[in-house]
């Protein structure tokens, strides 16, 4: 019988412990982590299950994987099971969950998927 591990070098994913790389601690730090946690109700926006039913804090996930733009228009908060289904098919979760954000909190992206940013001119507004 063959075993399959899901976590640290034995598992399938594992790409030598790069997963914490690439992270900018500065500003992706508790503060901004907890302020997205906060935005979704503490609330997995995949499954629904609240923080304390899953009796930890939530993952925060960047929605286009690009773990350096830590916008509150990429990040979205996830258990850690749904964050792991987030491995595979990245096109799919990315516009599913862009889709969620731009109906949940009116978030806009484009077609390809940027961030659409609205900049307000300060003398005028």
């Amino acid at each position: 019988k063959m075993s399959i591990s899901h976590s640290g070098e034995k598992c399938h994913l594992y790409k030598g412990g790069i997963s914490l790389g690439g992270y900018n601690w500065c500003e992706f730090n508790n503060s901004f982590r907890n302020s997205i946690r906060n935005r979704d109700n503490q609330i997995c926006m995949n499954c629904g299950k609240h923080r304390e039913q899953l009796r930890r804090a939530l993952c925060v996930h960047h929605i286009n994987y690009n773990k350096e733009l830590n916008l509150l228009e990429n990040c979205i908060s996830l258990c850690d099971t749904c964050h792991s289904l987030t491995n595979l098919n990245r096109e799919y979760w990315q516009k599913l969950f862009q889709e969620k954000l731009s109906k949940v909190y009116g978030y806009r992206y484009s077609v390809t998927g940027e961030i659409v940013m609205e900049v307000k001119n300060a003398i005028n507004s």
